[in-house]
């Protein structure tokens, strides 16, 4: 084999390495992109969470000033704004836990992520 076989050879090694290495970087960005928006929805579904938490205590701080609160705190979650607010953070909830696991789901396939063989021994 002379000189340029070889270097040609090494050439061909060393653009199927790039490839290769090309490739693994691709998917790994994409996969962040993926994380970053979930976290980014995770927060937003957090923030209206606290929203309707802050909503239900400004109407029960509301009540207390014009003693229209109940007596008993059956009466108080039975008021049909708390009850919508409560079901907006119940919906809310299942969705984050919808998002975390997708978060988990994408987290745990980006370390599932091996680098190829080939690379390894270089």
């Amino acid at each position: 084999m002379t000189v340029w076989e070889k270097t040609l050879i090494n050439l061909q090694k060393g653009y199927g390495k790039l490839m290769s290495f090309a490739a693994n970087a691709s998917d790994r960005i994409k996969a962040e992109i993926v994380i970053i928006r979930l976290r980014m929805q995770i927060e937003a579904l957090r923030d209206t969470i606290g929203d309707h938490h802050r909503s239900i205590g400004k109407k029960l701080l509301e009540m207390k000033d014009n003693d229209t609160l109940p007596k008993s705190y059956d009466l108080f979650f039975s008021s049909s704004e708390i009850i919508t607010h409560l079901e907006k953070v119940d919906r809310a909830q299942k969705d984050l836990e919808i998002l975390l696991d997708e978060l988990r789901h994408e987290s745990d396939a980006l370390k599932a992520v091996s680098v190829p063989e080939e690379e390894k021994s270089a």
